[in-house]
């Protein structure tokens, strides 16, 4: 492990990570017209962001917003009262993931087959913005009860088999599951659902913070 000492602080992380965050993660995805597109995945610092003072003046303003002085294109907006604030984990076989986590998730879905970013929401949310290389699992279509045909179609993207009547999990994907933020249902109800009929726990990852904490970070998105 490297740690880094800024101050007071310790930062630990690996090498890895490290090269990731300040590198990028290369990805090809499929847009609307099933054309295949190559983007880097990182922080995107527009120039005229380069040079706003790090100060609490700054990055606080009125209201907890930025301040004015902010140039327009380097801060975001967002809706904060909708929806249940999720707690921190699903479940404790199921590992909570942030923003590094799931950096190194889809360096390593490059090679790894058996690895799959999963969006949980539905397809309006899905093509109006997502992240590189997601994979569109509407959380909707995992109501098992209500679209019968359209679930097992998903579960079979998810390395599910049925045989004589049971379902086979011995090829079912590692998945990282994401939707809109820590106060967006989507992606619980689809693991609800699917340990429901008997997903692997331990093969379900949970990107908690979701769109919402990856557009704060100024992540790459796309869309598709």
């Amino acid at each position: 492990m490297l740690k880094i000492i800024i101050g007071s602080f310790v930062l630990s992380a690996s090498l890895f990570a490290v090269d990731l965050q300040s590198d990028g993660v290369e990805v090809n995805y499929k847009n609307s017209k099933d054309e295949v597109k190559t983007i880097i995945i990182k922080r995107e610092k527009k120039d005229e962001c380069k040079n706003v003072n790090f100060d609490p003046k700054a990055v606080y303003g009125g209201n907890g917003q930025a301040a004015d002085s902010v140039d327009a294109n380097c801060k975001r907006a967002f809706v904060t009262y909708m929806g249940k604030i999720s707690p921190i984990k699903f479940s404790e076989k199921v590992e909570t993931y942030g923003e590094v986590e799931v950096l190194d998730f889809i360096a390593k879905a490059k090679t790894n087959k058996n690895m799959m970013l999963v969006d949980s929401r539905t397809e309006n949310w899905f093509y109006h913005e997502t992240i590189p290389s997601a994979v569109n699992v509407p959380y909707i279509y995992m109501k098992q009860s209500q679209y019968p045909d359209e679930f097992e179609e998903y579960v079979e993207i998810l390395g599910v088999k049925k045989v004589d009547g049971k379902y086979d999990f011995s090829n079912a994907k590692t998945i990282l599951m994401f939707c809109n933020g820590a106060w967006c249902g989507q992606s619980p109800e689809s693991m609800k659902a699917l340990t429901a009929i008997g997903y692997p726990e331990e093969k379900l990852k949970w990107y908690r913070g979701g769109m919402q904490s990856w557009l704060s970070l100024g992540l790459t998105t796309v869309k598709p």
